[in-house]
């Protein structure tokens, strides 16, 4: 079952202080990582800048989403993109889910215990 993984991500410190030919070394060896990842399971859909003009807005700057062919899929992406170093200049919050419908997680979300 395909998986999405949704990435919320910051520039740390670490990032803003490095110069930019520092960060045009990070960015090679980030497609260096990105190499062993299989363009037909795992597929990037969309990435950019948070708008923070939004009501309910998350303080984070980026995002990124994936369609991953599997959960496995959307593991070994993960690994590859902290291989890369990532984590040290950007924080980054995941989910990630299998893809279903509105009208599966419409029924999810009526499933939920009352509380």
């Amino acid at each position: 079952m395909s998986h999405m993984l949704i990435e919320l991500y910051t520039a740390t410190p670490a990032w803003t202080a490095l110069d930019p030919v520092s960060r045009g070394a990070f960015f090679a060896r980030i497609g260096a990582g990105m190499q062993h990842v299989d363009p037909a399971r795992i597929t990037p859909v969309a990435m950019g800048r948070i708008e923070q003009d939004v009501s309910h807005t998350t303080a984070e700057q980026f995002y990124a989403v994936w369609k991953c062919a599997e959960r496995l899929d959307a593991d070994a992406l993960l690994a590859a993109i902290g291989a890369t170093g990532w984590h040290e200049y950007f924080t980054t919050t995941h989910a990630l889910g299998a893809a279903g419908t509105l009208q599966q997680h419409l029924a999810e979300l009526a499933a939920l215990p009352r509380g």
